[in-house]
């Protein structure tokens, strides 16, 4: 999922004067804990079906259940699904359901997977962040209220690591495809361990939900606040203000580390951030970058060992493809193919591609006389991005291509994308432990950001989807890496790491997920349901 980041003031005030039970039985005076968390990003929904932001995804994990969760190895485990059995041509699934209940009282069905499953099979939900998760599916049957039997049209891989979570029928099933689309779902109720509390312009509080059918857990209440900037949000973990943080940035952390009491850490997040190249044939962008040569010319110029280091502190690894390094799925370019920094490779790809300055002001020229010069957006807020953008500048000048530098909001940036009137920008992806869900953007059914389009990519993404093997679906999805990676629509420059830090003098039963991971924003919710005050 795309990774967002909004701006807007917390009024930490607002969280403790909140007027909600944080305590289902005992005295009132009795002292109840209550988690406040730290966040650069908001939600921008709470609808599922809408929704992008990655702080909404962990939100959704807490109120919603999904049949199959991730525990602390990022393993699959049962959720509202008990049980589960597959046919022997594996095309058929049957999932044995648990005895829960919706948060407000009903009585959770077979039926209401079916629901779901189908509403993110639609028009309208199948472009959601869940949507990628459900195709393959062609048939769903419910023998009886804990029996849902699943028909796939061929074996999908995929079908364990789906997170979609389960909505209740009987609110969401009044609502045709045009109002779901609006629907603000401003009081969601779902069968998860935590229920909708309360939200404002900033802030989200989520509840213990006594009657959760599994294990519940140990914190009465999260809330969710957000800051303007990482100082700010440094600035209030360090007075307590508030208890957790997860948006910091790695020049923080010898600070913070400092601190009596102060976990922090610069765990691995799946995913990347990239160099985006408008290829798109009917595209507003910049002709000549259609060219391949042209696009590894500027790999080559970008010294992405300096940019981790300037822009990123160090904490993250170099970026080279779509899936992590630490992946089994994980292609790494070879020696013969890696294109790492080199100006004098280059300006002999240019060289030999007929790019020539033919004028003498250092910028070479097509062969119409069009300078290579590219405009190059960055996002306002978004520190190591923006100097990030200034180390490509650099390196692109010595090889006689202009870079220019400009910055916008994200919403701006969006809107640019989606009409292809861009030349380059620098963003990131959040990704999935299936590989299917980050390769996915490339696809071009998925209209790509770049405007990409390769059959090859395509025919594979189709056949990893139903390829059961282990190894032969590596195979396909490090052809795929191997595929983006030679025709360069996005650069990969940076795996970065996420700086994150609890209040370890108020909290334990936390670790990182998985072990070189993060607390927060990594796939489970064992350490919300693990976490318990001191």
């Amino acid at each position: 999922m795309k990774k967002k980041l909004l701006t807007i003031v917390l009024s930490i005030g607002m969280i403790f004067s909140m007027s909600i039970g944080l305590s289902g039985c005992g005295d009132s005076s009795e002292e109840t804990s209550q988690m406040v968390i730290g966040t650069g990003q908001f939600i921008d929904t709470l609808n599922p079906v809408t929704a992008w932001a990655m702080v909404s995804g962990e939100v959704f994990m807490l109120i919603y259940d999904p049949l199959v969760r991730k525990d602390d190895n990022l393993e699959s485990i049962p959720c509202l699904a008990e049980s589960w059995e597959v046919s022997e041509d594996n095309l058929t699934w049957t999932f044995t359901l648990a005895e829960a209940s919706w948060q407000d009282g009903e009585p959770f069905t077979s039926e209401d997977v079916k629901f779901t499953y189908e509403l993110f099979l639609s028009d309208v939900g199948s472009a959601s962040m869940y949507g990628s998760y459900l195709t393959g599916i062609e048939d769903i049957q419910c023998p009886d209220d804990r029996t849902v039997v699943i028909t796939t049209s061929e074996p999908k891989a995929n079908m364990l690591q789906n997170s979609t979570p389960i909505l209740p029928e009987h609110i969401w099933a009044d609502f045709g495809e045009d109002e779901i689309s609006t629907f603000a779902n401003e009081n969601p109720i779902g069968t998860g361990p935590y229920k909708f509390g309360e939200l404002t312009d900033t802030s989200l509080t989520l509840l213990k939900y006594e009657d959760y059918f599994g294990t519940p857990g140990n914190v009465e209440a999260y809330s969710f606040v957000e800051y303007k900037n990482s100082d700010s949000t440094a600035q209030a973990l360090k007075t307590g203000e508030i208890d957790a943080a997860m948006s910091l940035n790695v020049a923080q952390m010898d600070d913070l580390a400092a601190e009596d009491g102060i976990d922090v850490i610069s765990g691995e997040v799946l995913g990347f951030t990239q160099l985006c190249i408008n290829v798109k044939d009917d595209g507003v962008g910049n002709h000549i970058l259609k060219d391949v040569d042209v696009r590894h010319a500027i790999d080559y110029c970008i010294d992405k060992q300096n940019g981790l280091d300037m822009a990123y502190l160090g904490a993250g690894t170099i970026g080279t493809t779509l899936i992590n390094p630490s992946d089994k799925y994980h292609w790494e370019p070879t020696e013969d193919v890696l294109r790492s920094y080199d100006i004098d490779k280059a300006n002999e790809i240019l060289d030999d591609a007929g790019y020539i300055d033919n004028d003498g002001d250092g910028i070479r020229e097509d062969s119409d006389g069009n300078p290579l010069e590219f405009d190059l957006i960055s996002i306002a807020d978004n520190a190591e991005e923006v100097k990030y953008g200034q180390i490509i500048k650099a390196g692109c000048i010595d090889a006689g291509i202009e870079v220019n530098c400009t910055t916008m909001d994200s919403g701006a940036l969006y809107d640019q994308i989606i009409a292809y009137d861009y030349d380059m920008f620098i963003w990131g992806w959040g990704s999935d432990v299936d590989p299917g869900v980050i390769l996915n953007v490339l696809t071009t059914d998925y209209g790509n950001e770049p405007g990409w389009s390769n059959a090859r990519y395509d025919e594979l993404y189709l056949k990893q989807a139903v390829t059961l093997d282990e190894d032969e679906r590596i195979a396909m999805v490090q052809e795929m890496q191997q595929i983006a990676y030679e025709e360069a629509p996005y650069i990969v420059f940076v795996y970065s790491n996420t700086i994150q830090a609890i209040r370890s003098d108020k909290w334990e039963g936390y670790k990182m997920i998985p072990e070189n991971g993060s607390y927060f924003f990594n796939l489970s919710i064992e350490n919300y349901m693990n976490m318990k005050s001191k």
